[in-house]
């Protein structure tokens, strides 16, 4: 029996009180799951840059969305109008 610990653990021992079950270490584990020798060093990198990639998305999805919200919801003066926010149409359209 092993006992993955999928971060944290440098060394791969065997439990004390019981010499059958291996706690893995974090590299032993991923690379038993994965094949792949280096794959917890792979991971911890591709996920630093999708963390950026999905941060820059959000930012521009963040505009988006507040300017559909400006132009479903706004105003003669572009500010929200919060009469109509609170009872919206029954389908508001998209912006083609």
């Amino acid at each position: 029996m092993y006992i993955a610990v999928p971060s944290g653990r440098r060394v791969s021992r065997a439990l004390k009180s019981d010499p059958n079950i291996v706690m893995l270490a974090s590299d032993a584990f991923w690379e038993r799951v994965s094949g792949v020798p280096d794959f917890r060093a792979r991971l911890i990198r591709t996920t630093v840059i999708l963390a950026d990639r999905i941060a820059a998305r959000a930012a521009s999805e963040v505009v988006r969305i507040r300017a559909e919200a400006h132009e479903v919801f706004g105003d003669a003066i572009g500010n929200l109008d919060l009469v109509r926010l609170a009872d919206p149409p029954a389908r508001a359209r998209r912006p083609a």
